[in-house]
């Protein structure tokens, strides 16, 4: 029963160590790149390539992905495309630099000049020859002029108010609309523009449609009229009281051309009443706050799989879109490269081989005095070989594995059948190069009965003093693989 168990334990163990989890993180607004493993709940390591002898689907995490684009994926396949792979940089904002196109207003207000001095009258009328009911008229007419400057001062302040709310709303969608700047930075710019135009939104979006300024742009409007219809009443009375005033004349010029900027700007306005115009600010900032800007993809990839073609779509509407130079059907083309390591995989390669056997680096003769001696021979000696290797290829780091091969030896007298088997490692694109390194085996001929520094009676060594046996040395190899030679990629 204990084995049982052990053997149990050991089965889910393999499980779990053979399903072990990967996935890519990209940062749009770095255009970074990192693999990852996830070794258990919560821990993860780097790792250089995904294995995808473990891993037959991985998680794309697109890190600062604004969620007012939708993506789409596809996958570059290496038949597809001869190239290298390509390393992100599109970037790109999809929204242009801000430029206000409204017209600056004059905040100051119209200055008042004395219309009862004499002095600049054309008419010979000075405050001691001047009637009752003329007084009474440049009083009123000043007075008048006053009330009408108050209410244009109103209406200066919220038509400014109005103008920034156009900058702020086009500035909070160039925010909501990029993905070249990192989440946190997004959403501090947008909470400290916001905030400056309206106080406490930080806290309490709400105070953004609480914000009673589009009524005061319309009783400011009102008032405007309405102050200079009375002022234009007065002014015309001056005919009749025979009344002439250069300083009024002024006056009542320059309010006429500041009543002409009034109805212009209340007829043009902004881009959007102004009430939609504070709900869409609320909605993009209320959006940028809660966007989490990390989402999830699953990708399918395969051995041929080199690259993944992400194409970004904006979700955006005809009134925001034209005020950021942003098309509804713009699209922001990334692209991730996929580094893959497969699955084992057998290749053969043929090439030369150099082998070398510590018996055939001594050669064995009888000196003139009838003593056994030796002298240097070959150190390596060349053989024509063929491989089979068996390793898993990856795109990116080292690649190497295990090889088995057999050679035949050029030249010499010994001919005999070499076995090898060792390491190997591969160079080149769809490795057509292989460089191998291990242990060799083969028959030789080995001096039998005799060692060096014996006499004998006879003067040289015949095939009778050597025994054919196995033995094993070293061989270093260069391989290729022809089929992948011939590739034009």
């Amino acid at each position: 029963m204990k084995a049982f168990r052990l053997l149990l334990g050991l089965f889910v163990c393999s499980i779990v160590s053979s399903a072990q989890q990967h996935f890519i993180r990209y940062d749009l607004a770095g255009e970074n790149v990192r693999y990852y493993k996830i070794k258990k709940q919560g821990d993860t390591v780097a790792v250089s390539v995904l294995p995808l002898a473990k891993t037959k689907r991985v998680n794309l995490q697109l890190v600062n992905a604004a969620s007012s684009y939708r993506h789409r994926i596809v996958y570059i396949n290496r038949e597809e495309t001869p190239e290298a792979v390509v390393i992100p940089g599109i970037g790109g904002n999809p929204a242009q630099k801000l430029v206000s196109g409204l017209t600056p207003v004059d905040t100051d207000l119209f200055g008042i000049n004395t219309i009862t001095k004499s002095g600049g009258d054309e008419k010979s009328n000075d405050r001691f020859t001047e009637t009752a009911q003329q007084k009474a008229a440049k009083l009123k007419f000043a007075q008048q002029y006053n009330e009408y400057a108050l209410a244009l001062s109103q209406w200066n302040k919220a038509m400014l108010f109005e103008q920034n709310c156009e900058v702020l709303w086009k500035e909070l969608a160039e925010l909501r609309y990029t993905l070249q700047s990192p989440a946190t930075e997004i959403k501090k710019s947008a909470v400290e523009k916001t905030t400056s135009l309206f106080p406490g939104a930080d806290t309490d979006p709400s105070v953004i449609l609480l914000n009673n300024n589009p009524d005061n742009l319309k009783n400011a409007v009102k008032a405007v009229k309405s102050g200079y219809t009375a002022l234009f009443t007065t002014y015309g009375s001056f005919d009749l009281l025979d009344i002439s005033s250069r300083a009024a004349d002024s006056l009542m010029s320059e309010a006429e051309k500041k009543m002409k900027a009034v109805t212009t700007g209340a007829a043009v306005g902004s881009t959007t009443a102004p009430d939609a115009l504070l709900s869409r600010i609320s909605t993009l900032f209320r959006q940028i706050k809660s966007d989490s800007y990390v989402r999830l993809a699953p990708l399918e990839i395969s051995r041929k799989t080199i690259m993944a073609e992400i194409d970004f779509i904006p979700l955006v509407d005809t009134v925001t879109a034209t005020a950021i130079n942003l098309g509804s059907g713009d699209t922001l083309r990334r692209l991730v490269p996929i580094f893959k390591k497969e699955p084992l995989r057998f290749r053969n390669t043929y090439g030369f081989s150099f082998v070398s056997y510590a018996e055939n680096r001594w050669h064995y003769f009888v000196r003139p005095d009838s003593v056994i001696a030796r002298e240097p021979a070959d150190q390596f000696q060349p053989v024509v070989v063929t491989y089979l290797h068996f390793y898993a290829p990856r795109d990116k780091g080292f690649r190497w594995g295990g090889t088995f091969g057999a050679g035949i030896p050029v030249g010499g007298d010994n001919a005999k059948l070499n076995i090898m088997l060792g390491l190997s490692t591969f160079l080149g694109k769809n490795d057509p190069v292989c460089i191998s390194l291990g242990v060799t085996g083969t028959q030789i001929k080995k001096m039998s009965g005799w060692k060096t520094g014996d006499k004998v009676g006879f003067s040289q060594l015949t095939a009778n003093d050597y025994n054919t046996v196995y033995r094993t040395g070293y061989f270093l190899a260069l391989t290729f693989n022809p089929a992948m030679l011939n590739m034009k990629e």
